[in-house]
């Protein structure tokens, strides 16, 4: 449990708030740049002033950021230049200091597939590969509670989930916290099971993931974002893609082998859904999936319409236009076809 009340004058307004995060295993903070995300988390590991901090019940802001059992990464964070990757891992595993976890150097470089880059000079690093190697640093710091500010931002989506995936198993196996500051509600709505949204300084929404974007979507914050929930996995060798089952139907979707890395989660955006009241004919880029209306609203311009997949969410847009033209209602059967899912 975290729960802090703070304030801090900035330039354009004031940081105010009071939060707590009752139950939580990844909670992502999301708002636009400049909101006052970087500085929450700086209060909370204890790199600003005086604020009324209390994690696991009991008060930490008395204690200096070294003694609170919290890692800060934030945006950037150096390397030693004159140490290679695997210097860098091995200095922070033997100088870190009361270390609440028990994970291995080794097991930190397999989870996130390192072994190659251990002998390069980090100054050879790419963008990519830096923070993947200041992450694995940050996990060796061996803390309960591990804070990131916009920590795979040079990642690309296959690979930035990829390394998400791996941070919810580690968060799982050894009960680590995260607190995941990110601009992209892509990325957090990927990973988080709690959101939290800020605006000039203030918390507007708080809840579970699905809640708070739903929330965000209705006031025209973001383009509507859908998550799909997968089991069963097939390999089709002849066509090269893998069949994957929706979690509690027996509907599937085809995808590509990168897709699979994917911790049984697919993020599907709204522009990759069109909807029709007769099955398409299926192509080589799209899924068809059956579907209910549940809601229409208009939304700015468009209408966002909400479908339920056997108990999971969609979310599509149409134009005004092409919804006058038609004639859905909710309880409708539509099919939605989702294209290009890489």
């Amino acid at each position: 449990m975290i729960k802090l009340t703070l304030f801090k004058a900035l330039n354009n307004f004031d940081l105010d708030i009071n939060l707590q995060l009752e139950s939580f295993n990844i909670a992502g903070v999301f708002g636009p740049s400049g909101s006052g995300k970087s500085t929450l988390l700086r209060c909370i590991s204890g790199l600003e002033g005086k604020q009324s901090i209390y994690i696991n019940n009991q008060p930490v802001h008395h204690l200096p950021s070294d003694k609170r059992g919290v890692t800060l990464q934030v945006q950037s964070c150096p390397l030693f230049p004159h140490l290679d990757v695997a210097g860098n891992l091995a200095f922070t595993q033997k100088h870190c200091a009361n270390r609440e976890t028990n994970i291995s150097e080794q097991e930190v470089i397999t989870a996130l597939e390192l072994q190659p880059l251990l002998k390069r000079n980090v100054q050879s690093l790419s963008g990519g590969e830096r923070q993947r190697v200041v992450f694995a640093r940050t996990m060796l710091a061996g803390q309960k509670l591990i804070i990131l500010d916009e920590p795979f931002s040079a990642l690309d989506w296959p690979l930035r989930f990829k390394t998400l995936t791996t941070l919810s198993e580690l968060a799982a196996k050894f009960n680590i916290k995260f607190i995941i500051v990110s601009h992209s509600l892509k990325e957090l709505l990927f990973c988080c099971d709690t959101l939290i949204q800020l605006e000039k300084g203030k918390v507007i929404n708080q809840g579970t993931s699905a809640l708070v974007a739903k929330a965000i979507y209705a006031n025209n914050k973001q383009t509507p974002l859908s998550l799909l929930n997968y089991g069963i996995i097939k390999f089709d060798e002849k066509y090269a893609v893998y069949h994957l089952l929706i979690k509690q139907s027996e509907q599937q979707l085809f995808v590509s082998p990168s897709a699979v890395e994917q911790g049984g989660k697919l993020i599907i955006e709204s522009e990759q859904i069109s909807i029709s009241a007769i099955k398409p004919i299926l192509t080589e880029h799209s899924n068809i999936l059956v579907c209910i209306l549940i809601n229409a609203e208009m939304i700015d311009s468009n209408w966002q319409l909400t479908l339920n997949v056997d108990g999971q969410t969609l979310y599509c847009l149409l134009s005004a236009r092409v919804w006058d033209q038609s004639n859905y209602k909710e309880g409708d059967t539509l099919y939605a076809a989702i294209h290009n899912l890489e």
